[in-house]
Order: C-alpha cells, then sequence, then structure tokens
C-alpha cells in the first residue's frame, strides 16, 4: 500500500542546469535513476548502494518517484516531484493495536495510537516539502 504525493514549485533556474543538479542530487544521496526522457526522470532508492543507513530514513528519504520538469521561460522551469510513500507498516501497527483495543474492549487507546502512528507520515511530507528543492539547489 503506497501514498502518492505531489510537491510543485517554480525554480529559478534554467531546465538543463536544473536536470544536472536533479541528476547531481540522487546520486549523491544513493538514488538509482531508472528511466530518463524529456522533461522527467524516474527513480528508486538503490537498496545496495554503500551508503549508511539510519532509523530515519523513513522520514529524511523519498523511497522512488520521479521528477517532471517544465521549462516555463528562459530562467524559469517548473518542477513538479510525485513521489511514492510505503503505508504498510504503519497500516499494520494500527490494526494490530485497533485488535488489541478490541481485546481489552478499550475504545479510547486504539483512536489514541492510531493518531501517533500517522505523525512519521506527516512529519515525512512536512520535511520533503520544506528540504528536498533546498538540497537540489545546493548540489
Amino acid at each position: 500500500m503506497k501514498f502518492k504525493y505531489k510537491i510543485k514549485r517554480i525554480l529559478k533556474v534554467r531546465a538543463d542546469v536544473l536536470e544536472e543538479k536533479i541528476t547531481t542530487y540522487l546520486i549523491k544521496n544513493s538514488y538509482r535513476i531508472t528511466e530518463r526522457g524529456s522533461g522527467y526522470i524516474i527513480f528508486v532508492e538503490d537498496e545496495f548502494s554503500d551508503r549508511r543507513k539510519s532509523r530515519y530514513d523513513f522520514h529524511t528519504r523519498i523511497g522512488e518517484g520521479k521528477f517532471v520538469f517544465n521549462c516555463s521561460s528562459d530562467s524559469e522551469t517548473t518542477v513538479e516531484l510525485i513521489y511514492l510513500t510505503s503505508l504498510s507498516y504503519y497500516a499494520f501497527l494500527v490494526m494490530l493495536v485497533c485488535g488489541f483495543g478490541i481485546y481489552t474492549n478499550n475504545i479510547i487507546m486504539p483512536i489514541v495510537f492510531s493518531l501517533a502512528l500517522t505523525t512519521p507520515i506527516l512529519c515525512k511530507i512536512f520535511y520533503l516539502n520544506e528540504r528536498v528543492f533546498k538540497e537540489i539547489m545546493e548540489c
């Protein structure tokens, strides 16, 4: 089960320079480019890389997605990042907590824990909204 999310920005850089910056960002952060075309780059996380993994990777990494960019003028480019976030682990935890709540006849506990388990997903969305394009422009 995957959740699809889009981030759209207008950046003051030419399309060819932006494409190079996106490629540099993806290679630097151990993503594998699976397909490249005129105006888009599709990528996935490179699971065979030597990158050190941490437990905060869910919050700070995209996983898989697609950059779509269109040149709106000579110095401005519209960029859209479409990425997929896996929700399977958190859905399993919510169902487990709900099952335990039904078993113990407690109605409030599953509601509270469900809200607590959605927090990491919201944190990831907010983090990526703020940081991805800043990191791309710094490459």
